[in-house]
């Protein structure tokens, strides 16, 4: 059986062929959409013993400078007190069990997801793993879009570990869609975007796509072929036409923006080339996620201390909150979680003029709620696609803490990703050399009024159909594996 698979920054889907027509799956619960993230418990750590030895000789150490304090508080006429050798084991006993916490403590700070992930520990998926790490963040290990950092510039290690992550979660996917569809899964086709999110270009672009093939014939799969993500999603438009058409496709992602211009229609929809009905495509390394941070940056980090001032009249450095923010750069993560800087955000703390806002900065460190905030910054750009404005809870900082955040505040903080997407769609405009007939639009990030906007101001004349925001391109995927497998 064949399968077309969506590994989305933000979610993923996966179709099969049925009834002349792709059928997404579902994939947690009733839902076709399983969100691209992984919990891991940490191992569990031995309890160790209290070496009765070293008690003995600890004990025996206390009674002597024990009789030593009695014998000089008797020369100086001073009452102390006196304990009993029960009493005097019981303390050192309780000395050697804090002693023995510590360690433990320490040995388990200091185990990896890796360590989680080869260990005999629970591994949970999508929502779930969302919601447990919210609810036990100091008790395993959660990594969110891991498809953001495959493209990365990161050392043997990072790129072992996510390629690890990828395979359990295309795993999982794998499994979980056999018992929905009674089958066997063996060949699919995989979406790629027209760049990874990264810095490295093409050489980022290859090792992404080695990542992604190596971890989905590990999962279980027998053959991958790769299809650009905003060519699937015209493939799925092109079902719903009747007519030869110029389409501008516009897939705005989690972690990328990709777009194309592409011939669709009845003369094309058979064709297993479909490079000649290609015009042109571009992508960015900017979807959803960098939408997520340039929220909380400019409206929710102002209640933790940006733009505030210490009492020398220095501001406190953008970097920490950059650092805190950019959840989809594990280089920033690994820094705003690092020692130095819970040294930094205490100082802030003892020199700041509004030391409340800081001390909510050092409580999202040492509680490790960066990745929560970040699911707080992107839950608010989903609601203001409903109401406008919206009140954002954030009582797992503090208790009364709610922040009111509006569409124009959204709107003043993407600004520039908006430009983003307007570039990319005017350089495929550019290759193309003629305008299209039909913009269709597709990604979750599509989903918001203030993208939807934009493209209809920046496309007056044309005719804008949004596509389905979450299903397009595993749908087009799907449509192809029956091309290409069938």
């Amino acid at each position: 059986m064949y399968a077309g698979l969506d590994f989305g920054t933000s979610n993923c889907s996966i179709g099969i062929w049925k009834n002349n027509s792709p059928k997404l799956l579902p994939l947690e619960g009733e839902s076709s959409r399983l969100p691209s993230a992984l919990y891991t418990t940490r191992p569990a750590i031995e309890t160790e013993e209290i070496d009765q030895h070293e008690l003995k000789s600890r004990v025996d150490k206390e009674k002597r400078k024990q009789r030593n304090e009695i014998k000089k508080a008797e020369e100086d006429e001073r009452k102390i007190r006196i304990f009993s050798d029960a009493e005097l084991e019981n303390i050192v006993r309780g000395v050697m069990r804090r002693e023995r916490e510590e360690r433990s403590k320490a040995m388990q700070e200091k185990k990896s997801i890796s360590e989680g992930l080869y260990s005999d520990t629970e591994t949970i998926f999508g929502e779930s793993a969302i919601l447990r790490h919210i609810a036990e963040p100091e008790n395993g290990y959660f990594v969110k879009s891991p498809k953001s950092f495959l493209g990365a510039d990161v050392g043997r290690y990072h790129i072992e570990l996510f390629s690890e992550i990828t395979t359990r979660i295309l795993a999982f996917i794998k499994s979980t869609a056999e018992s929905a569809a009674g089958k066997d899964i063996k060949n699919i086709v995989l979406g790629r975007p027209v760049n990874f999110h990264g810095t490295r270009g093409e050489k980022g672009n290859e090792q992404a796509i080695g990542v992604l093939e190596s971890s989905a014939i590990a999962a279980g799969f027998d053959a991958v072929e790769f299809l650009m993500e905003p060519i699937a999603a015209a493939l799925d438009f092109e079902r719903s036409i009747s007519k030869d058409q110029v389409a501008l496709i516009l897939d705005v992602g989690g972690g990328t923006t990709d777009c194309s211009m592409v011939k669709l229609g009845p003369s094309f929809v058979q064709s297993r080339d479909r490079d000649s009905s290609v015009l042109g495509y571009a992508g960015d390394r900017i979807g959803g996620v960098d939408l997520d941070i340039k929220l909380a940056l400019r409206k929710i980090f102002p209640y933790f201390g940006r733009g505030s001032s210490l009492r020398n009249g220095m501001p406190i450095p953008n970097t920490v909150f950059h650092n805190a923010a950019t959840v989809n750069d594990v280089n920033a993560m690994q820094q705003f979680m690092s020692e130095k800087t819970a040294r930094e955000i205490a100082s802030y703390v003892a020199q700041a003029v509004d030391k409340k806002k800081v001390e909510r900065l050092q409580r999202l460190q040492n509680a490790k709620l960066v990745l929560r905030l970040n699911r707080s910054a992107e839950l608010a750009k989903i609601h203001l696609s409903d109401r406008d404005p919206i009140q954002l809870p954030l009582s797992y900082i503090e208790k009364e803490l709610v922040v009111t955040i509006n569409r124009d505040g959204l709107r003043e903080s993407i600004e520039r990703e908006l430009g983003a997407f307007l570039s990319l769609m005017k350089e495929v405009e550019r290759q193309a050399g003629v305008e299209p007939d039909v913009v269709y639009v597709t990604g979750g990030t599509a989903k918001s009024p203030i993208v939807e906007e934009f493209i209809r101001s920046s496309y007056r004349d044309k005719e804008i159909v949004l596509g389905d925001a979450f299903g397009s391109v595993a749908s087009g995927l799907t449509a192809w594996s029956h091309r290409i497998y069938d």
